[in-house]
């Protein structure tokens, strides 16, 4: 797929300094996105030195030492359980291409200068920072829908919400999932994203890039995953350190138990699944989103945690601000440093409050029970920032084979937590 450079024709001009304080962290990166926003995160120079965090805890006390006889306790001792996650990082990129020719149209007009840069600067900004907050409730596979069905290009999701997944533009490959392997569809075709109906949940592609819909080859439900190229690693993926982007949420708190002999950061969850793996509850059609919640938070606290704070999608949202009625609580959650705040539902738990807010990419049906001060989202610095390669200030790098400026827009980070069991994963009802 050829390159498209943003020029005079398409209203997109030059680089200036406008992304070096915080503001823009505000207003482009956490604005629309709760989690990644209220994340406790270090992103310091530092923030992901070295190879890997390894990431400690202690799931079991010493046990077998413990007896009403001593020669029991004496004979039967045991360490404590320990494992020890450790997590790579990743990276991701936006890349801005310029012209020349409207750097130079716009240098004797300071005007045009910044808001035509400010213009292209924030669609690359608001784009990774969306591609992250989807991330944070991903498993870091890359997987961003399913095919229910295709026809003619036209692609019905087995979901209807993950249509938010998807952006006119974007660069498909469609592939199956067997345990560890993922293998690309026959042909390694891509499908390019042409139209995309959101109301009825369906995602038009092309089978070549600025083409009309149509069908890539191959592509059917025997590969019914869609990932953006080049987000995916195909192959028999033995270890989490094969894929390519972050491990969120259902990474870390997945809704099936972990297998016998498996490898999550170097740790086998199976050994025992609620403490390294996290809580599960299932929520049932007889009982109101608020009690699912309040029994899914009673189940943490059995386990020692203390959730905080709670993360579903809308219609999940909206549905218990209903069935609450004249009960309802709102609360403002304000973020720590930044100059910003998400409104939510406030909920009594065992062990206090929990602050319940909506968030587009959190997956149907599911709301997820945090205790926040257990996960950290770590990066060599801010995630994301302009990379500028050992320079000061922002920089740009020319297009060896076009007379263009590039600037690129990345991070290299994961999330990690350090109390999985203190944290639950909710099924809902609706």
């Amino acid at each position: 797929m050829a390159a498209t450079y943003a020029n005079t024709s398409n209203q997109v001009a030059a680089l200036k300094e406008l992304y070096t304080g915080d503001d823009f962290m505000k207003d482009l990166v956490y604005k629309k996105n709760p989690l990644l926003a209220l994340l406790p995160k270090d992103e310091s120079p530092s923030g992901f030195a070295g190879k890997y965090i390894p990431v400690p805890l202690i799931y079991g006390t010493p046990a077998g030492g413990r007896s009403a006889t001593f020669s029991s306790a004496q004979g039967n001792q045991t360490p404590p359980s320990l494992a020890s996650f450790f997590v790579y990082r990743v990276s991701n990129y936006q890349l801005v291409t310029i012209t020349n020719e409207l750097l130079e149209a716009t240098k004797d007009n300071a005007g045009a200068f910044i808001d035509e840069a400010k213009l292209n600067m924030d669609t690359g900004f608001r784009s990774i920072s969306n591609d992250l907050a989807l991330d944070l409730y991903s498993a870091g596979n890359g997987v961003r829908g399913q095919i229910a069905s295709i026809s003619t290009g036209v692609i019905t999701l087995s979901n209807a919400s993950q249509v938010v997944n998807f952006e006119i533009g974007m660069v498909l490959a469609s592939f199956s999932i067997s345990g560890t392997t993922y293998t690309q569809s026959t042909g390694a075709a891509l499908g390019y994203v042409v139209a995309i109906n959101r109301s009825a949940g369906t995602v038009t592609v092309s089978a070549t890039a600025g083409g009309a819909a149509g069908t890539p080859t191959n592509w059917s439900t025997s590969f019914p995953n869609i990932g953006v190229s080049g987000d995916v690693a195909f192959g028999t993926l033995s270890v989490r350190t094969s894929f390519l982007k972050v491990t969120g949420l259902q990474g870390w708190l997945p809704t099936t138990a972990p297998s016998p002999g498996e490898s999550f950061w170097g740790v086998d969850r199976s050994v025992d699944t609620s403490r390294l793996a996290g809580v599960v509850a299932q929520g049932t059609s007889s009982e109101t989103i608020e009690e699912a919640l309040i029994d899914a938070a009673s189940q943490v606290a059995r386990e020692g945690g203390m959730p905080d704070m709670c993360f579903m999608n809308f219609a999940s949202y909206a549905a218990l601000e209903k069935s609450l009625g004249s009960k309802v609580q709102y609360v403002d959650v304000k973020h720590e440093e930044a100059d910003i705040a998400f409104a939510g539902i406030r909920i009594n738990a065992p062990y206090g409050p929990i602050s319940v807010v909506p968030d587009r990419n959190c997956p149907a049906q599911t709301a997820y029970l945090l205790q926040m001060d257990t996960w950290k989202l770590r990066s060599l610095g801010k995630a994301p920032h302009i990379l500028t390669y050992g320079l000061e200030g922002l920089e740009g790098l020319r297009v060896g084979t076009a007379d263009a400026l590039e600037i690129r827009i990345g991070y290299y980070a994961n999330l990690i937590c350090n109390a999985p069991g203190w944290n639950c994963v909710v099924q809902l009802s609706q």
